[in-house]
């Protein structure tokens, strides 16, 4: 127990401990997606508590990624004074942060972002009500410069690393499952190719932000669903992102379809 409160490494970002706060979504941001004083005095409060590394509620890359209202943006260049006033207040109070990214996918809703929610394939939710349209290659360039975009502002903007989301049933983890992803091209059917968007994310992330700046992922160990994201299939996953250098994994699991393993609270009365 003595260990949780020494000094750690994440590449080169060093930890006053090894207490991590993972990544919950508040709902404080303004309507454009950028922190408010609320929600920074909020993370301020909870570094102040003793915790070593913040991981952020999920960042949308882009627009049409945007799950709910209050989300944290980070899509566009406007947010960054924004941003960079949230990074040196917890710099101030002597903690580290790091900038979960996210594109949520079949899981994004047209109330909030004013876009049809995509997808790997045009799979739809029963969680959710909207129909959803199937992502085209193009499209999924596009995806992967928005994440690579992102991460180069999160450095910019003095986050100390980032998180990739590729968890709980948002876009990566829905081109991972193969309860989502029904593609035949170079995105899907082998486990490789499911992965191959994840892969590439990293890849063009680490190529702009270098060797020196954390790159970290959430990911399901399993969906805990029929037809999902399975454990073997995530630790050939994680063994394959640890070939290629990722920073670190925090391992999480199932998705709001996964019933009462679902890692979200659902149909709150």
């Amino acid at each position: 127990m003595d260990n949780i409160f020494t000094e750690s490494k994440i590449n080169n970002a060093v930890l006053s401990n090894r207490l991590i706060r993972s990544a919950t979504w508040e709902g404080m941001c303004d309507n454009t997606g950028a922190p408010t004083e609320k929600l920074m005095k909020f993370y301020e409060e909870m570094i102040k508590g003793g915790i070593g590394l913040l991981i952020t509620g999920y960042q949308y890359v882009k627009k049409d990624g945007q799950q709910l209202p209050g989300q944290i943006g980070i899509h566009d260049d406007s947010l960054a004074e924004s941003h960079k006033n949230l990074t040196k207040k917890i710099h101030e109070s002597k903690g580290r942060i790091f900038a979960q990214l996210v594109h949520c996918g079949g899981q994004s809703s047209s109330k909030s972002s004013g876009f049809q929610p995509s997808a790997p394939s045009a799979v739809k939710s029963p969680q959710y009500p909207e129909e959803v349209k199937a992502l085209t290659e193009e499209e999924i360039e596009i995806l992967i410069s928005s994440f690579t975009d992102a991460a180069i502002r999160a450095k910019e903007w003095d986050y100390d690393g980032i998180q990739l989301h590729a968890a709980h049933g948002y876009l990566i983890n829905q081109f991972l499952s193969p309860h989502s992803n029904k593609r035949n091209d170079r995105y899907g059917a082998t486990l490789h190719n499911r992965a191959r968007f994840l892969y590439d994310i990293y890849e063009n992330i680490r190529e702009k932000v270098g060797n020196k700046f954390p790159v970290i992922v959430k990911l399901n160990g399993s969906d805990n669903l029929d037809g999902g994201f399975k454990p073997d299939e995530a630790v050939k996953v994680a063994e394959k992102l640890d070939e290629m250098g990722i920073d670190a994994i925090e391992v999480s699991g199932g998705t709001p379809a996964s019933g009462e393993k679902t890692p979200v609270r659902t149909d709150i009365p």
